[in-house]
This record gives structure tokens, C-alpha cells and sequence, in this order.
């Protein structure tokens, strides 16, 4: 079972943050991903699933960008 850092499942989680940032927001998901490796918090199959959580989620606020303007639009799965 996959378990990850409960504070950064609420990071990606933040789908406003998302559309807001694409980029900058997956930079900061990187980051910490990075940090709880070097904590040991996680391993490195676990820092791998959560760079790319972290790449997903990029793509797919990037899909969602044009739309984020737009009122009446639900941006929940």
C-alpha cells in the first residue's frame, strides 16, 4: 500500500493552487518530495510516485487553464 506525507496529499490536492500555478506548483510539490526523501521520510520508490503525482497534476492543470476563468465550471474529478 502507498502511503505519502499527509501534508503533501493536501499540496496536491489544492486544485485552485493548481490552475492558479502549473509550474510553480509542481515545482513546490518537487521540492518537498525532495525534502521528505532526504528526511528519510520517504523512499525512493515513493519519492518517484510522488514526482510524478506531481508531473500529472501539472498536466492536467495545464489542460485546465483556459477553463478557469470561465463561470459555472467544476474543476473536481
Amino acid at each position: 500500500m502507498l502511503t505519502l506525507p499527509v501534508g503533501w496529499l493536501a499540496e496536491l490536492n489544492d486544485q485552485p493552487a493548481w490552475v492558479a500555478d502549473p509550474d510553480g506548483r509542481a515545482a513546490v510539490l518537487a521540492e518537498m518530495a525532495m525534502s521528505a526523501h532526504r528526511r528519510l521520510d520517504v523512499d525512493a520508490d515513493q519519492l518517484t510516485d510522488m514526482l510524478e503525482f506531481a508531473e500529472a497534476a501539472r498536466l492536467w492543470a495545464l489542460e485546465h487553464e483556459p477553463l478557469s476563468g470561465m463561470p459555472g465550471v467544476d474543476l473536481t474529478p
